[in-house]
């Protein structure tokens, strides 16, 4: 998981590398890709992560994982789209989004 820095008072982006956290115990669904426009180079892939309880990745990650954040699956950056899905005991949802190009 990856968050940036966030800006100063003055809507500057601080120096320095972003915060990373690794979170265990996730397992991903590729989603479908698609082209944004005739002849644009500009490929959208969807992706779901399902995981742990809420309270298991709060415990790692400061204030949770945030809809500004960004999540690094096999090697590929993607955006977190909305909040995180809550299923309590049961577990977690993450929608993702990776656009290239």
């Amino acid at each position: 998981m990856v968050r940036k820095p966030k800006r100063d008072r003055f809507g500057n982006i601080p120096a320095g590398a972003p915060s990373q956290w690794q979170v265990p115990g996730f397992q991903f669904a590729p989603g479908p890709s698609q082209e944004m426009g005739i002849g644009s180079g500009q490929v959208e892939t969807d992706g779901t992560l399902y995981g742990p309880p809420v309270s298991d990745i709060n415990a790692i990650v400061t204030d949770g994982i945030q809809p500004t954040d960004q999540i690094q699956v096999r090697s590929d950056l993607y955006s977190v789209i909305g909040r995180v899905q809550d299923w309590g005991t049961a577990g977690s949802v993450i929608v993702l989004k990776r656009v290239t190009g």
